[in-house]
Formats: structure tokens, C-alpha cells, sequence
């Protein structure tokens, strides 16, 4: 996929079950119906199995949101792709403000086996600050949940105030980036920015969570 043509985003089947139904006669009712009662009872067990599968991943779910960042901090090493030294074209300068605005970059994706193209490959937020343009990566660096933006009392105020926030570990920045508090092992990861004929470019990377080391 060229370089022009990627975009960046401001923004059942049914299961049949044969039967040999060639037996006949008064001889065979008993038979029919012994086997329709087994049948009868194997459904009846699959149901059970299924309900008492579907009733544990609720309970986990509605006490996991914990649980399930920490197993992504877990695991997310392995899955977690390097998507390094590209730069997107995002937009220009005068659409920016000092508030932060999210982008979505897309493009090709890539695992071992298959090129998806046109996909969302990451998020990115990116304000004014003063003369300076800032880009920070949209994922927080302790586990990889995705940070927002909302009013919170600002830890070391206490006034309300708008700021970045993780959503699954309570911790709180600035608009900076900046750790207000919480359990991230470092700042909001920022991202290098440059300008061409006055479009904002963004050198898109994911980092490695967890760790207080800012590392592709």
C-alpha cells in the first residue's frame, strides 16, 4: 500500500442432525422411544454445560475489569505489534487546539500469516501547546487500556479539572501527558511530530507496557 493512499480518521448458521428413520413397526415403539429419551437427555446436559459456561464468564467479566487489564498487560508482549517509523499525515495546523483531539491512523496490518488491508493499526491524541505541537499514544503504558478524556479532581489540586484518565486502574495526566498519580510506570508515551506545508505529521509506534522504559 503506497504512502498516499493511507487514511488517517479523525474519529448464523444452522446445525441439521440426520436420523436413520428406516425402522418400522409396533415391536420397535419402546426402542423409539428409549432413544428419544436419551436424545431428550443429552440436549438437556448440553444445555447445563452451556449455561454454567456462559454463567462463569459473566461472574469473571462483572468483577474482571481488573483481571482482565492485568492478563493483557500479561500477554501483551506476545501480541503487541511494533509499528514503528512511519509517519501519517494527520491534519493541519490551524485545526488544532489546546485542547486534545483523537485521530485514528489506518492502514495495512500485518501478522505471520495474512496483510489485512485498511485496518485501524492505533490512536493517537494531539493538541497545541503554545508553539509546540504534542502527540501522545492513546494507550496507557501500565496495561494498554485506552486512556480518555474527562473531568476528574485533579490529585494534586483537588480542583476539577479536564485531564487524560485509564479507565481500568484509576490513574490520571495532564494534558502534558504528565503522571498526575495512579500505577503507570511513566509518562503517556509521546510520539515525534513534524511539519510539511503546514500539515501535521505524527511517527506512529507502539511501546511496551509495564515497564518504566519508554521501548518499541
Amino acid at each position: 500500500m503506497s504512502k498516499k493512499n493511507r487514511e488517517i480518521v479523525s474519529s448464523a448458521s444452522n446445525e441439521t442432525v440426520a436420523g436413520n428413520n428406516g425402522i418400522n413397526g409396533s415391536d420397535n415403539l419402546s426402542d423409539n422411544k428409549m432413544k428419544k429419551d436419551q436424545n431428550s437427555s443429552q440436549h438437556s446436559n448440553r444445555r447445563d454445560f452451556i449455561k454454567v459456561t456462559v454463567a462463569s464468564g459473566i461472574g469473571v467479566c462483572a468483577v474482571g475489569t481488573p483481571i482482565c487489564a492485568g492478563t493483557r498487560m500479561i500477554i501483551a508482549p506476545v501480541f503487541q505489534e511494533s509499528q514503528a517509523g512511519e509517519f501519517y499525515p494527520l491534519t493541519t495546523v490551524e485545526t488544532l487546539t489546546e485542547k486534545p483531539q483523537k485521530f485514528s491512523i489506518i492502514d495495512n496490518k500485518r501478522d505471520a500469516w495474512t496483510t489485512l488491508p485498511n485496518q485501524k493499526i492505533g490512536s493517537l491524541f494531539v493538541r497545541k501547546s503554545g508553539d509546540k505541537i504534542i502527540a501522545l499514544h492513546s494507550l496507557c503504558p501500565h496495561a494498554g487500556c485506552m486512556i480518555q478524556i474527562g473531568t476528574k479532581k485533579n490529585p494534586k489540586t483537588g480542583n476539577n479539572e479536564e485531564m487524560f484518565y485509564c479507565p481500568c486502574h484509576a490513574a490520571h495526566f495532564n494534558f502534558d501527558g504528565k503522571r498526575l498519580d495512579g500505577v503507570s510506570p511513566r509518562d503517556l508515551d509521546s510520539l515525534e511530530v513534524k511539519i510539511e506545508n503546514n500539515k501535521v505529521l505524527v511517527r506512529f509506534e507502539n511501546f511496551t507496557f509495564g515497564i518504566a522504559e519508554k521501548r518499541v
